[in-house]
C-alpha cells in the first residue's frame, strides 16, 4: 500500500509541475509543449532527478507519439490542400534537398556518421505545426495568403514525415542499408498516394462505411467517440506493424481515414482529453532525455547547426517562394514563420534511435538542437519583424485584403468596397496610391 502512496505522489507531482508549466507558457502566449519540454529537463536527471530515466514514461511516450501522428491525419484537409499543393510541394521537397546537403557538409566538418547527417536533414527540413499556428493566429495572419501558403506547407511537411520515418528504419547501422525497408518505403508511398486519392476524388466509398456512425445520434455516440477513434488508430498501428510498416505510420493513416469520413469536428471534441494528456506525457518525456553536460560539451556545434538552420531555412524559403511568384513581403514574412524545427523531428529522432540508425550521443544532439530550436523561435521572430521593412508588409496585407474585397477579375464591385471603407475607415487611410 505504501508502494501505489508513493507511486501516486510521484505521479501526482509530475502532471501538477506539467501543468503549472504549460499554464505559464500559454500566459506568456508561447506553445505549452515547450513548457513541458522544460518542466522534463527540470525534473529529469539533468536538474533534480526527480524522473529517474525516460524508461519510466517510455510507454505513455510511445502512445503520445502515435496520438500526435493520429491528430495530425486526422485534421489534415486535403481538399483544401489541393489549392496549394504545387507551391507547398515544390517548397517542400526543396526544403528536405536543402536540409540533407547542410547536413552532410556539417558532418564532414563535425565527423559525423551519415546516419545521424541524413536524420539531422530530415530533422531542420520540418517546421512546427504548433508553434506556426501560433505565431499565425498571434499576428492575425491565417486568413491571408501568408497563412494559407504556411499551412499548405506543414501539410506537405507532414505527408513527407511517413516516408522519412520508413527510410531511418532502413539504415539500420548493424544490418547494413536495409533493401527490404526501402521496398516497404515504396509500397507505403502508394498506399497513402491511394487513399489520399480515394478520399478526395471518391469519398462516398469510405463514408458508405461509416454511415452507421453518422445516424447513431445523442450521449451513446458522444460516449462511443473517443473509444472509436483510439480503438481504431491503435488497430491501424498493430496491423501497420504486423506488415512491417511503421506503427506511426498506421496511426497517421487512421487519422487520414477518420478525419474524411467522420464529423472531424465533433470527434476532436470528444477525444482531445485523451490526445492531450498522452502528448503533453511525449513532450514530457523529451524534456528528460536533454543532457545538460552533453548540451554544454556540445555546445559550439549545436548552436552552429542551429543558427545555420534558422538563417538557411528563413533565406531558403524566401528564395523558393520568391522563385514561384509570391510578393516580397510575404514570402519573407512565410520564411520566418517556418524557419523553427518541428515537434515532428522529435519523432523521427524516436524512431532512429529505436530503430538503431543512431546511436545515444546522436539522439541526444538532435534534440538539443530541436528543443534550442522551439526555444528560440520567439527571439528569431522578434529579429526578423525588426528588420523587416514593416510598412511594406502592412501595405501587402491591405492589397491583398482590398483585392479580396473589391476585385473579381478585372471588373470592381464599387459597392463593396465603399462597405469596406465604412465598416474600417483607418484601411482606407492607410491605402498607397
Amino acid at each position: 500500500m505504501e508502494e501505489h502512496y508513493h507511486a501516486l505522489t510521484y505521479l501526482a507531482s509530475v502532471l501538477a509541475a506539467a501543468f503549472v508549466g504549460g499554464a505559464v507558457f500559454k500566459k506568456l502566449k508561447q506553445p505549452v509543449m515547450i513548457g513541458y519540454i522544460i518542466v522534463g529537463l527540470v525534473l529529469g536527471p539533468s536538474v533534480f532527478g526527480l524522473v529517474g530515466s525516460r524508461e519510466e514514461v517510455s510507454l505513455l511516450a510511445e502512445l503520445g507519439i502515435l496520438l500526435l501522428l493520429f491528430v495530425a491525419g486526422m485534421e489534415l484537409d486535403l481538399n483544401n490542400f489541393k489549392s496549394v499543393s504545387k507551391i507547398s510541394l515544390i517548397t517542400c521537397g526543396a526544403q528536405i534537398i536543402l536540409g540533407l546537403a547542410v547536413m552532410f557538409i556539417l558532418g564532414w566538418l563535425f565527423g559525423w556518421p551519415l546516419n545521424r547527417s541524413v536524420l539531422m536533414g530530415f530533422a531542420v527540413a520540418l517546421s512546427s505545426t504548433a508553434v506556426a499556428l501560433k505565431i499565425l493566429e498571434d499576428m492575425n495572419l491565417k486568413e491571408t495568403t501568408i497563412g494559407h501558403s504556411s499551412l499548405g506547407i506543414l501539410i506537405a511537411q507532414d505527408l513527407a514525415v511517413i516516408p522519412m520515418i520508413l527510410i531511418i528504419g532502413a539504415m539500420n547501422t548493424a544490418e547494413g542499408f536495409n533493401y527490404w525497408g526501402m521496398a516497404r518505403l515504396v509500397i507505403a508511398v502508394v498506399l497513402m498516394g491511394g487513399l489520399m486519392y480515394v478520399l478526395t476524388r471518391k469519398p462516398r466509398a469510405f463514408l458508405r462505411l461509416w454511415a452507421r456512425f453518422e445516424r447513431i445520434k445523442g450521449e451513446a455516440m458522444q460516449g462511443q467517440a473517443a473509444i472509436t477513434a483510439l480503438a481504431f488508430c491503435f488497430t491501424a498501428s498493430a496491423v501497420a506493424g504486423f506488415f512491417g510498416l511503421s506503427a506511426a505510420y498506421g496511426a497517421f493513416l487512421a487519422g487520414i481515414v477518420l478525419g474524411h469520413t467522420m464529423n472531424r469536428h465533433e470527434l476532436e471534441e470528444h477525444t482531445r482529453p485523451i490526445f492531450d494528456v498522452m502528448i503533453m506525457v511525449f513532450f514530457l518525456s523529451i524534456g528528460l532525455l536533454i543532457d545538460l553536460q552533453f548540451l554544454w560539451d556540445h555546445l559550439l556545434a549545436a548552436l552552429t547547426v542551429l543558427f545555420l538552420t534558422m538563417c538557411l531555412k528563413t533565406i531558403a524559403n524566401v528564395a523558393i517562394l520568391r522563385w514561384q511568384g509570391m510578393d516580397k513581403s510575404e514570402a519573407y514574412m512565410t520564411g520566418a514563420v517556418l524557419a523553427q524545427v518541428g515537434e515532428f523531428s522529435f519523432i523521427l529522432a524516436a524512431m532512429g534511435l529505436g530503430a538503431g540508425t543512431i546511436d545515444n550521443d546522436s539522439y541526444k544532439y538532435v534534440v538539443a538542437v530541436i528543443t534550442l530550436s522551439l526555444l528560440f523561435t520567439p527571439l528569431w521572430l522578434y529579429l526578423v519583424k525588426r528588420n523587416e521593412n514593416l510598412p511594406q508588409l502592412e501595405l501587402a496585407l491591405l492589397a491583398d485584403q482590398i483585392k479580396k474585397l473589391t476585385f473579381n477579375g478585372h471588373n470592381g464591385d464599387v459597392r463593396r468596397r465603399g462597405n469596406k471603407d465604412q465598416n474600417e475607415p483607418p484601411a482606407s487611410d492607410n491605402t498607397p496610391d
